[in-house]
């Protein structure tokens, strides 16, 4: 982490708070604002992987503080974002909080006003992130523009887990006992119809550590000329080494070759646990490799026949394997009476200048010409 230099000449608004740049002995402070807040407690180990990472040399945060305390945070998550052969630095705000007692000051749109100002000046190309559809109406008004939408098709293995009453919870241990045995059919009838589609014979591998450079190298076979982080050995030995996840990566071979791959990750939250395919290779003509994904999602899933659900993203793997495997999307029955797809939006530090708004030819309020999995998101942590 480098080190930023303090902002002694920060001078206090008419009531009192103050917004400044992160300083380095600000984490224990914002760590504490992050559990109340948030009612999760961070370790630095965390903090360092979720702030750093390969793509800065400092901690990317703005703060709000009163009376030398901090009581509001917007930390941001350093990209490499390319597409079209060019690649450019980004920021993805995360983990945006304001102390309870300090709400309704307008403290977030002053931070965040400041973090623009800041980094319009200090290298960033553009910020892009997820926000909910509570949150997203307070970006559109500080110059973000909705690009889309990115919806997760969900694999519910477990029932029981998202039963609310009483009464649906006993039946729980019936319906997920019904779940799998209809899943264990449909999985066998599916896999053989597979292998009479395909006479290709794919083995698939799990790694407990992420195969950095093999995955790179796989992707360097193949980049997508949409907007996405590229796959560097340095961006998987950082992306997916978050010490809260269990992490498992799968690859496949055909005749000794490296074809295709995913990311696994897994951790329970709000007394539901869910798998995500939080990576996927190929990116370029993934459809071309989906009797290797097709072995690849059969294999993780077997291996996570204990969790509650497995989710993936959109644009990870392709559509046929997941409607084959039981993969339901939320921006469509029966999902979307639960859940909703995740807003997409972006702008450049600089949206006047009408240059800003491409990389490599792609637009970046052009839904079609990104490409998003769990690893390009602020995926739960």
């Amino acid at each position: 982490m480098g080190h930023v230099s303090p902002q002694s000449k920060a001078t206090p608004a008419e009531d009192g708070y103050v917004v400044r740049r992160y300083e380095p002995a600000d984490r224990d402070q914002f760590l504490d604002l992050y559990e109340e807040v948030f009612e999760k407690a961070r370790t630095p180990e965390w903090f360092n992987w979720r702030y750093g990472g390969p793509h800065t040399d400092e901690v990317r945060m703005f703060l709000a503080e009163k009376d030398g305390e901090i009581v509001g945070a917007e930390p941001f998550i350093s990209f490499e974002i390319c597409g079209g052969g060019e690649t450019v630095s980004a920021l993805q705000p995360a983990d945006a909080m304001v102390h309870p007692d300090h709400r309704r000051n307008g403290l977030l749109t002053r931070i965040t006003e400041a973090a623009i100002d800041h980094y319009t000046d200090a290298g960033p190309s553009f910020i892009f992130n997820f926000p909910n559809q509570a949150a997203i109406g307070a970006f559109l008004k500080l110059g973000w523009v909705q690009v889309g939408e990115v919806a997760t098709a969900y694999r519910i293995q477990k029932p029981s887990a998202f039963l609310k009453s009483d009464r649906a919870k006993r039946m729980g241990p019936l319906a997920d006992a019904f779940s799998a045995a209809g899943y264990r059919a449909r999985d066998a009838a599916t896999l053989a119809a597979a292998r009479r589609r395909s006479d290709d014979e794919v083995t698939v591998t799990r790694h407990a550590d992420i195969p950095s450079k093999r995955l790179a190298a796989l992707y360097e076979s193949a980049v997508s000329p949409r907007l996405h982080a590229p796959r560097t050995e340095a961006f998987y030995d950082w992306r997916f080494a978050n010490p809260q996840w269990d992490t498992v990566a799968y690859t496949a071979k055909r005749e000794g070759e490296l074809v295709a791959s995913i990311v696994t990750c897994t951790q329970a939250s709000h007394g539901i646990t869910t798998t995500k395919i939080l990576d996927a290779l190929p990116i370029v003509d993934a459809e071309a490799e989906s009797e290797a994904f097709d072995r690849l999602l059969r294999v993780a899933i077997d291996d996570h026949d204990y969790v509650d659900t497995v989710a993936v993203a959109e644009d990870t793997i392709p559509p046929t394997v997941l409607s084959r495997l039981n993969f339901f999307r939320n921006d469509r029955f029966p999902m979307s009476i639960r859940g909703s797809p995740t807003p997409v939006v972006a702008r450049p530090l600089v949206p006047e200048d009408e240059t800003q708004w491409t990389v490599g030819g792609r637009h970046l309020a052009d839904r079609a010409d990104w490409c998003l999995s769990f690893a390009e998101q602020d995926t739960s942590v």
